[in-house]
C-alpha cells in the first residue's frame, strides 16, 4: 500500500470511528506504553488528566470492583492469541458511572511472540440502559396479561379499581389512581378513587361538573388523553387544576378515556410524585390497561343491570305467588300453619303450592301441590289447579281421591297440559271421636313426598302410599287412606325442596326431616316456632321452592297456644328451640 493509499485509510478509519463514536487504541506489549484517542480518554473519564502514557493509566477510570475483571480479560487475551471483548463501568471525576464495551485483537512478530494489541472502547451505556428498558417495557406488557384474568374476576367497581391500582403502582410506581365514570345523561362525573387524598379533597372530586378543569373530567367527556409531565404543564393547559394536584402531592399524571363498544364510558387517571416524561412506551401500556379497565367495567354495569332487572323480576314473581297462597283457617282446636320460602334462582317463579280451607260440611281440608317448571306459566298453571280443587271440593263434597280423580280429569277435559303432584287430606271428627278428642285423617296421594304425622311424644310415622301423579293417565283408580290422629298431634306437608339436597339421596333427606320434626316436637314447640326451625335446616340458597303446611290436633280440654299466652321450653331443649 502506498503511502498516499495509506493516508486515505486513515481518513476513512477516523471518520467511521468519529461517526459511531468509537475510541481507538494502541498497546505496545513490550513497553507498555499506551496509545489512545481523544475519545477512548474521554470515555474513561481522563480528559482533563495528566496521563503516564502507559498502560496503567486505565486503572484511574475503571471502577475499582472491575479492576480485577478487566485485567483477567487482558491476559487471557494475551496468552491465548486471541480476542479481548469485555464491558465494565468506569467512574468519572465528578461520580458519573458509564458502561463501555471494549474490543481488542492481539498482534504477534514472526516468532509467534505477542508483541501489541489494538482495539476500540465503546460507550454502550446508552444502549444498554435501552435495552434494559425495552426489556422492562416488554415484562410490563407481558404482565398485563396477569391484569386480564384479575379485572375478569373483579365483580364491583372498587374490585377492579384496586387491581389497576396495584399493578399501576408496581409497573410506574404510581401513587394512586382515580376512575371518573361519566353516565350519558350529561349528569355529573362520578369518580371512585384508591389514592391517599384527605377527606375534604375526596369530598370536592366525588362528583365533578362536565366542564371542570381537570384532565381526567375533559378525558371522561371529550375522549382525549393527557399526559402531563410536571405541574407547571398542567397550571398552563389546564387553570386552577394545579392547587388540587398540589393539595393531592401529585406533580404528573396522565388521564385516558374508557371506550365501550358505543361511546366513552369514562376515564382512567393516574397520579405520581415526581415529574415524569412520559415515553411512547408508557402510553401504549397506559392505553391497553385503560382498555382492560373499560371492558371490565361495561361487564358489571351489564352484570348490575340485569342483577336490578332479575331483582325486580323475582320481587314480582314471589309477590303474584304469595298472592296465590291465601292465610290458612282457624277451625276450633286444630291450628294450621303455612309456610312459603321461594327458590334462590333469580325471577324463578315455582309451582309450589298449598291450600287449607273449610268444606261446605265443617270439616278441614288441607292441600299441597308442585306443578312441573320454574316460570310465570308455572305460576298460573298451579293458580288454575288450587282453584279447581277448591271448587270440586265445594261442589261434589267428594273424598279426596274422588276430588283429584275429578281434577285428572279436568286438566285432559281443559287441556291444561301440566304434570303435578298433589296431596289432599281432610281431618274429619265423628260424633263418637268427640268425646275421646280423636280425629281421623283422610288423604289422597298423587304422586307427592309423603307427609308426616307426629305424636305429642315425638314419635314419628311416615304416611306412605301414593298413585300416579296428576296429567299423566286421568282413568287410572285414586285410593282414599286413613289414619286415626290422637290429641295433640301434629301433621306435616311440603314439596320436595324441603328434603331434596343436590348430589344427596331423597331418603336421606327424608330421614333428616323425621330427625328434626320429632326431637322439636318432642321439645315443645308451639308449631310457628316448629315451621320456622325445620325452614332454618334449609341452606342459605335453596335451590327448589319449599310450600309448606302444618297442623296440629290440640285436645279439647286444652285452650291452643295462641290463647294461652308464650309456650314454656323443657329445661335442656333450649337449644332446640333456638
Amino acid at each position: 500500500m502506498s503511502p498516499g493509499e495509506r493516508e486515505v485509510a486513515r481518513a476513512r478509519l477516523a471518520l467511521a470511528t468519529e461517526a459511531a463514536g468509537t475510541g481507538l487504541w494502541d498497546w505496545d506489549l513490550r513497553t507498555d506504553v499506551l496509545v489512545w484517542d481523544d475519545r477512548s480518554i474521554a470515555m474513561f473519564g481522563l480528559t482533563d488528566q495528566t496521563l503516564t502514557g502507559l498502560v496503567g493509566d486505565i486503572d484511574r477510570g475503571i471502577h475499582p470492583d472491575d479492576r480485577p475483571l478487566v485485567r483477567e480479560a487482558l491476559q487471557e487475551a494475551i496468552d491465548q492469541g486471541g480476542r479481548l471483548d469485555a464491558e465494565f463501568r468506569v467512574v468519572w471525576p465528578d461520580g458519573t458511572v458509564r458502561l463501555v464495551a471494549a474490543l481488542g485483537r492481539v498482534l504477534r512478530d514472526d516468532a509467534g511472540r505477542p508483541v501489541r494489541m489494538v482495539g476500540t472502547n465503546t460507550d454502550v451505556t446508552d444502549a444498554r440502559e435501552a435495552a434494559h428498558q425495552q426489556y422492562a417495557d416488554a415484562q410490563r406488557m407481558a404482565g398485563l396479561i396477569g391484569v386480564a384474568g384479575a379485572l375478569g374476576r373483579a365483580e364491583t367497581v372498587a374490585g377492579a379499581l384496586a387491581v389497576v391500582t396495584r399493578h399501576a403502582s408496581a409497573a410506574l410506581g404510581t401513587t394512586g389512581v382515580i376512575l371518573c365514570l361519566a353516565d350519558d345523561d350529561r349528569s355529573p362525573i362520578r369518580t371512585v378513587v384508591d389514592a391517599s387524598l384527605d377527606e375534604d379533597t375526596l369530598a370536592r372530586v366525588d362528583r365533578l361538573p362536565r366542564d371542570h378543569p381537570l384532565p381526567m373530567v375533559d378525558s371522561a367527556v371529550t375522549g382525549r388523553s393527557h399526559f402531563v409531565p410536571d405541574l407547571d404543564t398542567v397550571e398552563r393547559d389546564f387553570p386552577g387544576a394545579a392547587e388540587l394536584w398540589r393539595r393531592s402531592g401529585v406533580r404528573a399524571g396522565c388521564s385516558v378515556p374508557l371506550r365501550s363498544t358505543s361511546r366513552v364510558i369514562g376515564s382512567l387517571a393516574i397520579g405520581q410524585r415526581t415529574d415524569r416524561w412520559w415515553r411512547p412506551a408508557d402510553r401504549e401500556f397506559i392505553g391497553a390497561l385503560a382498555s382492560l379497565t373499560a371492558q371490565t367495567l361495561t361487564r358489571i354495569a351489564s352484570t348490575e343491570s340485569a342483577r336490578e332487572a332479575l331483582g325486580a323480576v323475582a320481587r314480582m314473581s314471589e309477590t303474584l305467588q304469595r298472592s296465590l297462597l291465601t292465610a290458612p283457617p282457624e277451625p276450633d282446636h286444630l291450628h294450621v300453619v303455612t309456610r312459603y320460602l321461594p327458590a334462590a334462582a333469580d325471577a324463578q317463579i315455582g309451582g309450589d303450592w298449598y291450600d287449607a280451607f273449610l268444606g261446605p260440611d265443617g270439616a278441614t281440608h288441607l292441600v299441597i301441590g308442585d306443578v312441573t317448571g320454574h316460570d310465570r306459566e308455572a305460576a298460573a298453571t298451579m293458580g288454575a289447579l288450587r282453584n279447581l280443587l277448591r271448587g270440586i271440593t265445594w261442589a261434589t263434597g267428594g273424598t279426596p281421591a274422588e276430588g283429584l280423580t275429578t281434577l285428572d280429569r279436568a286438566i285432559t277435559g281443559l287441556d291444561v297440559g301440566t304434570l303435578a303432584t298433589v296431596l289432599t287430606a281432610r281431618v274429619e271428627q265423628a260424633d263418637d271421636d268427640h268425646a275421646l278428642g280423636r280425629r281421623t285423617l283422610r288423604w289422597s296421594n298423587a304422586g307427592h313426598p309423603p307427609p308426616l304425622l307426629v305424636d305429642e311424644q315425638g314419635q314419628v310415622r311416615l304416611l306412605e302410599g301414593r298413585d300416579l301423579l296428576l296429567g299423566v293417565d286421568h282413568s287410572v283408580t285414586r285410593h282414599d287412606r286413613t289414619v286415626v290422629m290422637a290429641p295433640g298431634s301434629t301433621l306435616l306437608l311440603y314439596t320436595d325442596g324441603l328434603v331434596e339436597r343436590r348430589g344427596e339421596d331423597l331418603d336421606a333427606g327424608t330421614a333428616r326431616l323425621v330427625a328434626t320434626v320429632g326431637r322439636l316436637v318432642q321439645a315443645g314447640l308451639p308449631l310457628e316456632d316448629l315451621c320456622d326451625r325445620v325452614l332454618a335446616d334449609l341452606p342459605a340458597r335453596p335451590e327448589d321452592d319449599v310450600a309448606l303446611i302444618a297442623l296440629r290436633a290440640h285436645p279439647e280440654d286444652r285452650p291452643r297456644p295462641d290463647e294461652a299466652g308464650p309456650a314454656v321450653v323443657p329445661d335442656g331443649f333450649a337449644d332446640v328451640a333456638g
